[in-house]
């Protein structure tokens, strides 16, 4: 891999990739032992214009497409304009549902905007929100949020947002010493979807996770 992408695929989905800066460094997320996935280089030097990403899109996109997300290796809600420039365009070429993944701090990156209506009116259907732990400690341990304890309470504020907009799931990762029984517990009580993640890093990282999650 050496040129960086802002989409890749992979069969019939078509995946759009704003930035790779995040504001969690997650002891488990792939960019800690991949630069890309498919074939794919995701890593950026610096997140796209809205035109960039536009541009990318129109070039790259397939009609047969039937899967579409905003997932890169970013928190997609940083670069929220060029997010929300792609989620304009991609509705402009097929009816086809719209997803994103993010960590959830978009109330803590962006403080003086309503960014779950944004989203929403931009045509987004489905927001797929990390939670990952059951719990602010088990968060900071395994997330590690440039934004520190209040992350992971705002994270379920933006749920909550989002919740009367558009679909929404949490997620978490299914890693050894994460409680999913209570991560699905949140969920429940949020009265969202719940979704358990398979974790794609090596097998070898587990015990680097266990050891962190025991401190």
């Amino acid at each position: 891999m050496s040129k960086s992408n802002l989409t890749s695929w992979r069969g019939t989905s078509f995946y759009i990739n704003p930035t790779s800066r995040c504001t969690n460094s997650c002891i488990f997320c792939v960019r800690n032992f991949s630069e890309g996935v498919f074939g794919f280089n995701l890593q950026l030097d610096e997140d796209p214009t809205p035109e960039e990403l536009v541009d990318e899109i129109e070039m790259t996109w397939n009609g047969q497409f039937d899967d579409i997300a905003i997932v890169g290796f970013g928190e997609p809600t940083i670069n929220i304009e060029g997010t929300l420039a792609a989620i304009r365009t991609i509705k402009k070429l097929s009816p086809v549902e719209v997803r994103m993944n993010t960590n959830g701090q978009a109330l803590l990156i962006h403080h003086n905007r309503d960014i779950a209506t944004e989203l929403a009116e931009a045509g987004l259907d489905r927001i797929q929100i990390s939670l990952n732990a059951p719990d602010p400690d088990t968060y900071l341990r395994l997330c590690q949020p440039s934004f520190g304890r209040m992350a992971f309470d705002s994270m379920l504020e933006f749920t909550e947002r989002c919740k009367p907009l558009m679909r929404v799931e949490l997620s978490a990762v299914d890693i050894p010493g994460v409680d999913m029984d209570a991560c699905r517990s949140i969920a429940n009580r949020l009265n969202v979807e719940f979704r358990e993640r398979v974790f794609k890093g090596p097998e070898g990282a587990i015990e680097g996770i266990l050891r962190t999650l025991s401190i």
